[in-house]
């Protein structure tokens, strides 16, 4: 039995010996800024829209749209809106809330974008129970581009491999 080699052997061995790590790391890097960017920039226009990865908020209580002065979900201060970031790491990015990020009287952030996102029921100290749907802006949205960031990876992988 013969082994018989064929296509451009000297490409492919130009291609495994001359840095393939450090240029696959690199695709990788700016593929993971591409996504984490794209990511938050799509977070905050659902935000906006009120419909993050198309799923429509659930509506305010009139309670609150009253004392508000608005109907919009998650836009008070603009303070959770403008704390969605993202923070590239060695081993991946980080898209959301960060724990550091307070509102002006000391909450945490990230503690209201739970809250957000999975609702919660507060037992006031009056009697009274209050209930926050859900209104999840990461998750939805994370999702709806689930398949964009795999593609993003890809081309990264295959703009290296060709």
């Amino acid at each position: 039995m013969t082994v018989r080699r064929f296509g451009d052997w000297d490409k492919a061995r130009a291609l495994l010996t001359n840095g393939l790590d450090q240029r696959l790391t690199l695709a990788i890097r700016q593929a993971t800024i591409k996504n984490a960017l794209l990511l938050v920039r799509e977070i905050k226009r659902g935000i906006r829209s009120q419909a993050p990865g198309g799923k429509q908020f659930a509506s305010l209580a009139q309670v609150t749209i009253d004392r508000k002065g608005s109907s919009k979900a998650l836009i008070d201060t603009g303070v959770l809106l403008n704390a969605i970031t993202q923070k590239i790491m060695s081993d991946g990015a980080f898209v959301g809330l960060l724990r550091t990020s307070v509102h002006k009287g000391g909450e945490s952030v990230a503690n209201i974008g739970a809250i957000m996102e999975y609702g919660c029921t507060i037992n006031h100290p009056s009697g009274a129970v209050i209930v926050i749907p859900p209104r999840p802006f990461l998750h939805p949205t994370m999702v709806k581009y689930r398949d964009e960031v795999i593609e993003n990876y890809r081309q990264a992988l295959f703009s290296v491999l060709s």
